[in-house]
Order: C-alpha cells, then structure tokens, then sequence
C-alpha cells in the first residue's frame, strides 16, 4: 500500500515588533510612567518655591497681626526671601556641579521645611525675618534645579513629554494656593500656613529621591564658574538695600528724596563693587558674554516686567476682594484659586497644541490686551454690593494671561542657548522673578497703604459737624460712629484699589505695545 509521503510543516515565523524607543534616551531604564512621573514631580518642586510667594502675600494681614508688624516691617519678611533666593541661584552652579542637582534639590527642600517650621514658630517680626530667609535659601533655588535638570536629561523633541507634568505640578500647586491658605488661616491661624509649606516641602523628599533620575550632572566642559563669595555675599546684601528702599514712598512727593537717597546710594555702590568684580575675574559665576543674545534679553525683560505685575497683583486682589468688597477670606481664597485654575486649564490646552502656536508677539501683545481688560473690569466694578459673579470673569480672564504671556516668552527666550548656558540663563532669570516679584509686592503694598489712607482723610473730612447736623436731628451713637468708620474704610480701599487697577492696565497696554514691535519675538 503506497503511503503518503509526509512532509514537515513550514515553521511560521511571527515577526517581533520594533522595540518601543524609551522617552528619554540618556536614561532608558526610565519607563513611560516614570518619566511622566518625574515631570509631575519637577513640577512640584518649583510649586514649592512657587508657594511660598504666594502664601505670604494672600495670608499678609493675618501674617502681620500674628506677628504684630506694621506694613513697612512686613515688607523686611518679602525682601528678605528674595535676597536669599538671589543667594541661592547665585550658588546653585557650583553646589549642582559638585553634588549634582539631584542631591541640590534634595537639600534644599530640607532647608526650606526647616525655614517654614521657623516661620510657624515666629513670635515677632524679627524671628519672622530670620525664618524667611533660612526659607529663602532652600527654596530659591528650586525652579532652577527644576528646569535645568529637566533641560539637562532630555533632548528637544523629548520634552514635551515632561512638560505635561511639569505644567500640572507647578501650576496646579500655586492655583490650591489661596483657598487652602484660606481654609487654614480661618480654621488653625497663620502658622497653619507655613507648616504647610514644610509639610509639602517634607512629602516631595523620599519621591525626589526614588523619582529623579541619578544621572543628571551639568556639562563637564563648561562649569558654572568659580564662585566669588564676596560678590555674591554683597549681591544678597545689595538686594536688601535696594528692597528696603522701597519701604519708604515718599519719593513721589518733594520732601521725601532726602530720606530714601542714601539707601538708592548704597545699593548703587553694592551693584557697581559687583560689576567690577566680575569683569576682572577670570571664571566669574555669572558672565554676561554668554548670555548676549538680543532674544534672550528681550525675554528677560518681559520675563520681569510679568513677574513685578503678578507679585503685585495676588497682593491687591486679596485687600479688594476682603477689605473692599467685603468678602471673607474664604471666599476670596476661592475665587483666586478659580482663576488659577484656568491657568492650569490653559497650560494643559497649550501643551497639547505647542507646535500649532504661532506669532508669539502676537499672542504676546494679546496676554497683556487681556490682562488690561481685567484690571480695567474690576476698576469699574469696585463698588460697593458687586456680586461674585460681576467679578467672576475678570478674574478668570486674568487666570489666562500667565501662558498667554510668559508661557510664550519661555518658549523662545533660550533658543540660543546650549545645554550649559541655558542652566547659566535660568540663573539669571530666576534672581530677576525673585527680585520682580517681591518688588511688585511690596510696591502694591505700600502704594495701597497710602492711596488708602489719602482716600480715608478726604472722606472723613466731609464729615463735619454741618452735616452731621443736617442729616441726624440727634448726635450720632458710639455704635453708629463706628458703623461710618468702617464704611468709610471700605471706601477708601475701594478708591485704592481702582486707582491700582487702572494703574496695572495702563501698564499692561503699554508693555503690549512695546511687544509688538519686538521682532526677536518671534
């Protein structure tokens, strides 16, 4: 019987698809969540700086009566964070270059929990002052250890990636910012505010350590510069004096040069010992060759002029909305954090549509038309009995111009700049945010502060005994003096707080203007 001839089965061979290529190619032990996850957490880190900012200037009335300090005295606890900051960007190149940023970051959220817990434990201003700038070493280098380290482990087309998370972090820490600080004002006291802050700085340790890649060194072949500790010493103490000087207004009237000169003198001395410092120095930490780019310097002043608006505009939108228009301060931490929660909103829409945005002066130019329309709305609605919802929208539109603005002036501020000297242009951008930012804070303060009480002496001047006669047939109770009193008081700082608004608008149409014609913005 014939048998059929059997034959072997042809093996099938299923071909093996391509090895997905790992998000960052320097560190491909990294999976996709875990890079996702160190975005997130870079993010965070700079909220922590980001923060403690902000806290200070909405919690600053309840700050300041824990802490029995006058405006002028609180203004010392604002300057003397951001000399320290200044301290602290200054030397972050040579500790990362030692130590790595990794480890940086690690320590300085050390120091920034030990500064906050100082800060809750401040009987008077002086010990709050002392505590600030303990705070102010640990946390004033966070957003540049951030960024870098972020810069320093990915190529360009890989950080997109990293910037989703890192939007989130940063952007949804600072938008919780005011209704937590209010919740925790009104239900524990000030001190709930920085014991906060310490209790953040202390969860974000053990994930930076097991999150953050360990391989994240600056370029060997072109450090940061030996550091000049006269020179950086004399820079910190050069921001205090020019900061101090700010306490003191009385400038803009005739009799008050002679007072505020000697200040202006000695910080002007303090920059000019700097200057000649670091030309005669062979390897300074900060040489301003490097960073001569016309892109660069354009965005930096933007950079600064964003940062002085916004560290003014936190503080006076929580005396308008409180003292103003009456709210508690619950409310008014929630109403801040709805506006940032559109900023949060438009970092997350603008990631997703990066390589569509175009025209950046436009869009520039755009951010302060916006910002101008929002301070000009809340000036025309500073009036007694405005409900949150007439001032709802303005807020929110404000909410927008953070990546309408500096979003955008980010995007192409360091396109010139290789690995080494981006860390060396984030270094100086980051002393100009501190030094911005406690300069619009203090400025709106103490501006608010005296238009205030010009406003309260014109009011109270008219009432004079005609016509408190003429509209009671008996004189006035104790209580219904106090009533007038604290009408009057509202008053005045509804009158302060327009003329303020007014005074960010004109700013911001004119910045918008300039943006305009600014063809390195592009």
């Amino acid at each position: 019987m014939d048998t059929a001839r059997i034959t072997p089965a042809t093996p099938v061979i299923t071909p093996v698809p391509p090895a997905r290529p790992p998000l960052l190619a320097s560190h491909p032990e990294m999976s996709g969540a875990h890079v996702y996850l160190f975005g997130l957490l870079a993010g965070l880190v700079t909220g922590v700086d980001f923060i403690a900012g902000a806290m200070i200037g909405i919690a600053g009335s309840h700050i300041r009566g824990g802490v029995h300090a006058s405006p002028e005295e609180y203004l010392w606890a604002i300057s003397g964070y951001a000399a320290a900051a200044v301290i602290a960007n200054l030397i972050i190149g040579r500790i990362a270059h030692r130590i790595s940023y990794r480890s940086y970051t690690l320590a300085s959220l050390a120091l920034f929990a030990l500064g906050a817990v100082a800060c809750a434990m401040s009987g008077n201003i002086d010990q709050l002052v002392a505590a600030r700038i303990v705070q102010g070493l640990g946390g004033g280098g966070l957003f540049t250890a951030a960024r870098v380290i972020v810069q320093l482990v990915s190529q360009p087309r890989e950080r997109l990636a990293l910037f989703w998370g890192f939007g989130i972090g940063a952007n949804g820490l600072m938008a919780l910012a005011p209704w937590v600080s209010a919740e925790l004002v009104m239900r524990d006291g000030w001190n709930s505010v920085f014991l906060l802050q310490a209790a953040i700085a202390a969860a974000l340790l053990p994930l930076v350590y097991f999150i953050y890649p360990r391989r994240a060194n600056p370029p060997p072949d072109r450090t940061m510069g030996h550091l000049d500790w006269p020179a950086m010493l004399a820079f910190g103490f050069g921001t205090l004096l020019l900061l101090h000087g700010l306490q003191d207004l009385r400038y803009l009237r005739p009799g008050g040069v002679a007072g505020l000169l000697p200040w202006m003198l000695a910080g002007a001395a303090v920059v000019l010992f700097i200057a000649v410092r670091l030309h005669r120095h062979p390897d300074p930490w900060l040489d301003v060759r490097r960073l001569g780019s016309r892109r660069y310097l354009v965005g930096l002043a933007f950079y600064g002029l964003f940062y002085l608006i916004n560290g003014g505009w936190s503080f006076l939108m929580a005396s308008f909305l409180q003292e103003g228009m009456g709210f508690d301060f619950s409310t008014t931490g929630l109403l801040m954090t709805l506006g940032g929660g559109i900023t949060l909103a438009a970092t997350v829409v603008h990631t997703w549509q990066f390589p569509r945005v175009f025209g950046k002066r436009r869009v520039i130019a755009c951010g302060f038309a916006v910002l101008a329309i929002a301070a000009l709305w809340l000036s025309h609605m500073a009036m007694p009995g405005a409900s949150v919802t007439v001032l709802l929208p303005a807020i929110l539109l404000q909410g927008s111009t953070f990546v309408l603005i500096m979003v955008q002036v980010a995007s192409m501020t360091y396109s010139d700049f290789d690995g080494a000297d981006f860390a060396h242009a984030y270094q100086l951008k980051n002393i100009l945010r501190e030094l911005a930012g406690a300069l619009g804070l203090g400025i709106t303060s103490l501006l608010l502060q005296d238009v205030k009480a010009e406003a309260r002496t014109d009011l109270i001047g008219r009432f004079d005994h005609a016509t408190v006669a003429g509209m009671l047939p008996d004189p006035p109770s104790p209580a219904m003096l106090a009533q007038w009193s604290a009408e009057i008081d509202r008053q005045a700082a509804l009158i302060a707080s327009d003329h303020l608004f007014v005074g960010i608008a004109l700013l911001a149409m004119a910045a918008g203007a300039v943006a305009l014609t600014q063809r390195a913005m592009r």
